[in-house]
């Protein structure tokens, strides 16, 4: 039965004692049947070892005094007309919206106008103009109209934004 060989971090998890009992078992087999993982085992412990050995290196006691006054501090930007257009767009969509549908619920023709139309051509036109002609119709040009608003404003203002984010 041939053994896997162990990855680094296993065998650097064998030096730091932090294996598992099946990793130390698989370590042991190799170690007693396989040259090639013998040697690679005392390579990989001697660099532990001379690691272990390097002193640890701490910064100055001024370093974060030394790093706070070569940050250069910025004002804060007022916000630009392009950041703007976005909300001064939607508070126009918002009220054109609302004063169409007020000028739909209070509408009231002052005239009626009387026009003679062929019966069959009136049966026609009263079937494709019902309420739910219109309402589909409403709802596939709200539609086209947020798609517009979402390539032309949403997606430029996110993508701007997510820019100066990172």
């Amino acid at each position: 039965m041939k053994k896997k060989m162990l990855t680094d971090e296993q065998i650097f998890d064998i030096l730091d004692g932090f294996a598992t009992e099946e990793v130390r078992e698989q370590h042991n087999y190799l170690l007693a049947n396989s040259t090639e993982y013998q040697k690679y085992f005392n390579e990989l412990e001697t660099l532990h070892f001379d690691l272990a050995e390097l002193p640890i290196l701490q910064p100055s006691t001024e370093f974060t005094q030394n790093v706070l006054a070569n940050i250069s501090y910025e004002t804060a930007k007022k916000k630009s007309w392009s950041e703007k257009l976005v909300l001064i767009f939607i508070s126009l969509m918002v009220i054109s919206l609302s004063l169409t549908f007020i000028l739909i619920l209070f509408y009231v023709p002052a005239s009626t106008i009387k026009i003679d139309v062929p019966q069959q051509w009136f049966e026609m036109t009263k079937t494709f103009l019902t309420d739910t002609l219109v309402k589909v119709l409403l709802l596939v040009n709200l539609i086209v109209l947020l798609v517009i608003f979402d390539k032309k404003v949403l997606k430029p203002y996110f993508s701007q934004r997510r820019m100066t984010l990172s």
